[in-house]
């Protein structure tokens, strides 16, 4: 699996978990981040279905609450909970739950506490029903981490899909199906649908268009009629370095360096904007004139370096001078970078 697209989903990973402050969830995110650093292909006869599709009841919205990107206000506790108290704001709250009682000794203090705070955001019927459903949660928290130890961890996709599912239906038994798919659905396709986008990306077996069909058809069975807004908040430069990815048999096939650029200017102008575009064509051109002047400055070095009719005092003054003139304001800089590469490819000297 590319470096760039393991980084990609290790950021997001983690500004994942930070975010979200995720006890037991966290763990597992962090073992999905494992296994797509070290799978590469789905194998092994393993519960390969899906945990959620198309046919779930979890929306978009449900998974923007629990990301944060829809409004959440643990103030507004007692507006949420009105008809159900496990709906789409439960997990999240849960989780607001954890963070103000963090520093609890023990889950029995940590549940009190929660008792009383409950007792004084909400009618006490509805305080009663949610920290009922909270107790659970707070004992399913460490009761998991004995179950997941038992587990073999994954090592590839296909052992992680198995994963999610076993660890889904561990939840069920614990809250029930309805309420389990309720409270964890999102994460877990938060997790799901990520390591099968990978799987199809990163097969080098398939061609860009053949990809791209694949990534349309995941998208439909896993969110149906929301699959157009799927991915929407992936920033351009990612979309951009997936493309190239999802095309790479193409252009490891293309055979010539002005076939590349253009196949690579297309999928530019298909994802940036006019603006975004001049800007990197604005970076582009100023890394080839950087590239440039520097391939320049060597030249000019290299001559200076091997003329006979110069001392050492010499050479190195004329080279001082050279730089000035090629790098104005930054010499100093380069001088800087280039002590570092003697440095480094000179350790002992």
């Amino acid at each position: 699996m590319p470096l760039f697209f393991i980084c990609t989903l290790v950021r997001r990973g983690v500004r994942f978990m930070k975010r979200n402050k995720l006890i037991a969830p966290g763990l597992v995110l962090a073992v999905i981040i494992i296994v797509i650093i070290t799978g590469i292909m789905m194998k092994g006869k393993k519960q390969e279905g899906y945990v959620f599709d198309r046919n779930s009841k979890i929306r978009m919205k449900d998974v923007r609450i629990y990301l944060g990107k829809s409004d959440f206000n643990a103030n507004d506790a007692k507006d949420y909970f009105k008809k159900d108290v496990i709906n789409s704001y439960t997990l999240k709250y849960f989780l607001f739950l954890d963070d103000r009682f963090k520093d609890s000794r023990n889950p029995e203090e940590l549940l009190q506490s929660a008792r009383d705070y409950l007792n004084t955001v909400m009618p006490q019927d509805e305080a009663d029903k949610l920290f009922a459903v909270y107790k659970t949660y707070v004992y399913y928290q460490r009761d998991v981490h004995d179950k997941m130890s038992m587990w073999r961890r994954p090592t590839t996709p296909a052992e992680a899909i198995d994963y999610l599912h076993k660890l889904q239906d561990y939840r069920r038994k614990v809250f029930g199906d309805e309420n389990a798919d309720t409270l964890f659905g999102p994460t877990v396709m938060l997790q799901e649908y990520p390591i099968r986008r990978g799987v199809i990306i990163g097969n080098q077996e398939l061609y860009g268009a053949e990809k791209e069909k694949k990534l349309n058809d995941l998208k439909k069975d896993m969110w149906g009629d929301e699959s157009d807004i799927v991915d929407n908040d992936t920033e351009p430069l990612d979309r951009y370095n997936e493309k190239l990815k999802i095309y790479q048999k193409d252009m490891a096939e293309m055979t010539s360096d002005e076939e590349r650029q253009a196949k690579t200017r297309q999928f530019k102008e298909e994802i940036f904007t006019p603006e975004q575009l001049q800007r990197l064509d604005d970076v582009d051109r100023a890394a080839a004139d950087e590239k440039k002047n520097e391939e320049d400055y060597f030249a000019q070095e290299n001559e200076i370096k091997n003329n006979n009719n110069l001392n050492v005092d010499e050479k190195a003054q004329k080279i001082s001078d050279l730089q000035d003139q090629m790098f104005g304001s930054e010499a100093e800089s380069f001088r800087r970078r280039q002590r570092i590469n003697d440095a480094i490819q000179q350790p002992n000297k």
